[in-house]
């Protein structure tokens, strides 16, 4: 087993992972001139010499770090030959620093940064959304060494075999999300994508919430059920991934404090976590979208999806082996019904089973969306 960490920036966590499979570290400023893969207001703010000296640690304790610059989109930026300059001059910094690579998701990216450092290691993002081999063939000739791939990806094991053959035969890495709570065939994905890494740019407008989030968490409200169709992996199931040659896992934690990071961890390291699944996912429908609401006055109906509690004890042992014989992407969730009998097994809400919950429904409360420009209020 090898972990992927997203770091906080803590230098507590690098001293607190020394026994665990930890290789390498992800992370990156605040605001950046590309934009990243994480809204700017939940993360960290540190400076330039804190930076380098994260970094010193955690090459002193054998790990390495990848820099993080997997926008979805440049706005037009890679016309500008002053934009141009900006780049290379940021990748030059950063390399100095220390960074030992890049996780990246434009191609126009990756040839800037494999152009100048062919040495350098280059992950392709999840935000790539690359979830086919024509895709991963394409990522292997702009000259990436490890593909990260999307999310929906991660119970289609005949696939995941296939292309872990084909990255190990070709010199390349492959990497899967261990704690992701994502939407299965999510539409407001590529949105979320866009605002995510425009909320991280230096030059865009200011917005204090990510809205996809709350589109998804209406879904979720409706049907909690939801979430156990996401494409996590619990701890005891890497083991699943591992038997076909998978063993490269990424926990995308550089929003969580310290010890949310550490439990983690220790969760995937010892493949085992007795309590609430939703305890080691990043589930920001019962963390976030509750906060928000509760900021601008909005629908309190969210509140009750903090009382979700999945009793990671009480999957059956080969709950996964359905996912090998059946290819969700060829069938209809709503015919099929296998995920919403393990919520009957493991998922209860106010201490009730998830069976017992009366149906809910509402409507995506998409006039909302404006309150959550920096100076908005709803009135």
């Amino acid at each position: 087993m090898r972990l992927v960490i997203g770091t906080n920036f803590d230098d507590n966590l690098i001293r607190g992972i020394n026994k665990y499979p930890v290789k390498y570290l992800f992370g990156s400023f605040k605001k950046t001139i590309t934009g990243h893969g994480r809204a700017s207001f939940i993360l960290p703010d540190i400076d330039e010499n804190h930076f380098k000296d994260h970094i010193d640690l955690i090459h002193r304790n054998n790990m390495k770090f990848l820099y993080v610059m997997n926008s979805a989109v440049l706005n037009g930026n890679e016309y500008s030959p002053e934009f141009n300059r900006n780049i290379e001059n940021e990748i030059e910094k950063l390399v100095s620093y220390g960074v030992d690579g890049f996780i990246v998701a434009l191609p126009f990216l990756i040839g800037k940064i494999r152009n100048e450092y062919p040495d350098l290691e280059i992950s392709a993002s999840s935000f790539a959304r690359i979830s086919t081999m024509r895709e991963i063939e394409e990522y292997r000739n702009l000259g990436v060494n490890t593909i990260i791939l999307n999310e929906d990806t991660s119970r289609d094991f005949k696939f995941l075999e296939k292309a872990n053959n084909y990255v190990r035969d070709n010199d390349m890495d492959m990497e899967v999300i261990t704690d992701n709570s994502c939407l299965f065939g999510c539409p407001y994905r590529r949105t979320h994508d866009v605002v995510s890494s425009l909320s991280s740019k230096t030059d865009d407008k200011k917005f204090w919430f990510e809205y996809p989030l709350l589109f998804c968490a209406t879904d979720v409200y409706n049907d909690p059920k939801n979430i156990i169709k996401m494409r996590w992996i619990r701890p005891e199931d890497t083991k699943l991934y591992e038997d076909i040659g998978i063993d490269r896992f990424k926990l995308a934690s550089r929003t969580k404090n310290t010890n949310w990071i550490l439990r983690s961890i220790k969760a995937y390291s010892d493949r085992s976590y007795n309590g609430n699944l939703l305890d080691i996912l990043s589930y920001p429908q019962g963390n976030a979208v509750p906060k928000a609401m509760e900021k601008i006055s909005g629908p309190e109906n969210y509140r009750e999806l903090r009382e979700v509690y999945i009793d990671n004890t009480k999957f059956p042992e080969k709950w996964l082996n359905f996912f090998k014989h059946n290819d969700c992407n060829s069938m209809s969730c709503e015919s099929c019904g296998y995920c919403d009998k393990i919520a009957a097994q493991t998922m209860s809400i106010n201490s009730k089973n998830i069976i017992n919950r009366e149906n809910k429904s509402m409507d995506i409360p998409v006039n909302l969306v404006q309150a959550f420009k920096d100076g908005n209020s709803i009135q």
